[in-house]
């Protein structure tokens, strides 16, 4: 028994045919690793005022409200002592701001310190590096590892230092 090409041609005709109009593909909004976006803002600014003095202040070129964490670009954290904290990036997720790219943290006495990344608990005002860090003080450079800054005691720490001093004239 020979099967003839023109019916089997003509049988898979069919079978593309009950494919193309029987399945109805449904179109689904496609969600980000990341959720949903709630709000979005542009030249954001946000300040804490507290009685008798000014509070911290937070401000992003822009902020995306996700439902469980802020993230910012191009951040400035500034609080009432005068102590900054500049970031590229940044994620606010439980009272916690996770800073990177090209940190820079300014203090009022004249301290800089640099670092890829760092993280910044706000209520008990303690910054921590777990990635190298730079201090530049008094036309001075020093180098070291991870680095620990409690505002509230006014205390810096640094742990496994290896640091190399230079004087910058």
């Amino acid at each position: 028994m020979a099967v003839r090409i023109e019916y089997l041609l003509i049988m898979l005709f069919a079978i593309l045919l009950g494919s193309i109009f029987g399945f109805h593909p449904v179109s689904k909004e496609a969600v980000t690793a990341k959720g949903q976006k709630e709000v979005e803002f542009e030249e954001f600014f946000a300040n804490n005022i507290k009685q008798d003095n000014s509070g911290r202040e937070i401000s992003a070129s822009k902020a995306v409200k996700y439902r469980q964490y802020i993230d910012f670009y191009n951040v400035k954290v500034a609080d009432e002592l005068g102590d900054r904290i500049f970031a590229q990036k940044a994620v606010y997720r439980d009272d916690i701001l996770y800073m990177s790219q090209n940190v820079k943290l300014s203090r009022a006495d004249g301290i800089d310190f640099y670092s890829r990344s760092l993280s910044y608990d706000t209520k008990d005002k303690v910054v921590r590096t777990s990635e190298p860090f730079l201090l530049e003080f008094n036309k001075s450079v020093i180098r070291g590892g991870r680095l620990e800054l409690k505002f509230n005691q006014d205390t810096i720490s640094a742990y496994n230092i290896d640091a190399s001093i230079w004087f910058v004239q």
